[in-house]
């Protein structure tokens, strides 16, 4: 059996992407402009954490290694204002949402690059509707095994991280009566959706093997799960996440992900044994996330008992209090709440649908979101 060498981290650092939408600043759709920003970025020294993206109307904005979430925000808003200001000057602003409201697949140029056209060429039209932007966190791990272990841990949270960050109602012009429909598109790849569950490094290994020898993969790149091992980087890659629309939103995110980790290998060191979930629990749990968002009721037991999402994040809220207490994320939990309490951006672009008649008004609200920083909370008209 092939061996990976795993890259080994001392501490469980933080590293975050992002993906960015351009929209045209007068019809709202997606623009093709992100070869003109990457080419005006070249000579900027601070911008070397803008990259480009599988469409030409996409880009990726990447942390560096931060030691906390504290850090994610400052580096993730710096190089955000660079794209901003170029993206002015070609005629676009930026909107994060985990799907554009009315744009076609069809009508998206793909960026240049051999790993892309591959991907088309593989999977044909899957790969063209990946017209999909989401946040990704890597947790820095000790090893292989340690991956593995708290991997499986975080499959029991995935479907909480997957409905406070839900922000994709719709597409083509349709609402799709979901909250995330962007995390349903990964689940047509054959190497796609929530992670095969395995027991230790070595299986895994075992598996990429298989899957590199049957030619079904080129790398372990092409695991496109909901959350998988990063050998590279020595990292598990938490990639459920839906992209919020503000930065204060992604980094909450990012520090209840920290958070999560944080308890779950304070609990291992203890002792505590973390089994992944059963299958089906893991795909109705992520389905009721992906549907109803922060309204769903998860299954919490083998014998199918379901809460509603509220009383699940009040139990996690408190059976990790001393793990967010002590990394200084109160004001993110804080404000975690208040997403909860007023909705997430799936509820708010509804909301704003409604009230300006039309999805470019959604368009419209989601990039007021992004420049002020600040979700827009309204009530709908029947309450």
């Amino acid at each position: 059996m092939a061996k990976i060498e795993f890259s080994k981290n001392e501490t469980m650092r933080l590293g975050v992407e992002i993906e960015l939408q351009l929209v045209d600043s007068k019809t709202g759709n997606l623009s093709p402009v992100g070869p003109t920003i990457l080419k005006a970025l070249e000579n900027v020294k601070d911008a070397v954490h803008v990259k480009s993206e599988i469409f030409q109307s996409m880009l990726e904005i990447e942390t560096p290694i931060c030691d906390n979430a504290h850090q994610v925000g400052p580096s993730l808003r710096k190089s955000l204002e660079f794209v901003r200001a170029q993206a002015a000057v070609a005629g676009a602003e930026i909107i994060m949402a985990g799907t554009h409201p009315y744009a076609l697949y069809t009508e998206r140029l793909l960026t240049p690059s051999s790993r892309y056209f591959s991907l088309v060429d593989r999977n044909q039209w899957i790969t063209r509707r990946l017209q999909i932007f989401g946040l990704h966190v890597h947790l820095g791990m000790k090893d292989g095994d340690h991956a593995i272990a708290i991997n499986n841990a975080l499959c029991h949270y995935l479907p909480v991280i997957l409905a406070l960050s839900a922000s994709s109602p719709f597409w083509h012009s349709d609402d799709t009566g979901l909250a995330s429909c962007r995390i349903t598109f990964f689940e047509a790849i054959p190497t796609g959706g929530h992670p095969c569950l395995l027991n230790n490094w070595s299986e895994f290994e075992t598996l990429v093997e298989r899957l590199t020898f049957s030619r079904s993969i080129t790398s372990i790149k092409d695991l496109w799960w909901d959350i998988r091992p990063n050998n590279d980087f020595g990292t598990i890659e938490v990639r459920i996440a839906d992209c919020p629309p503000t930065i204060r939103e992604i980094e909450s995110l990012v520090a209840l992900i920290h958070t999560m980790a944080i308890f779950i290998d304070a609990e291992l060191t203890a002792g505590r044994k973390f089994s992944p979930p059963p299958e089906w629990i893991l795909r109705e749990n992520k389905w009721r996330a992906s549907r109803h968002g922060v309204q769903c009721e998860l299954i919490r037991d083998l014998e199918g008992t379901a809460i509603p999402f509220v009383e699940v994040w009040k139990e996690i809220r408190e059976s990790m209090r001393a793990s967010w207490t002590e990394l200084g994320y109160e004001k993110f939990i804080a404000f975690l709440d208040d997403v909860i309490a007023n909705g997430p951006s799936y509820a708010r672009q509804r909301v704003h649908a409604e009230k300006g008649g039309n999805l470019k008004s959604v368009v419209e609200h989601l990039a007021r979101e992004n420049r002020t920083d600040n979700p827009e909370w309204l009530r709908r008209r029947d309450n």
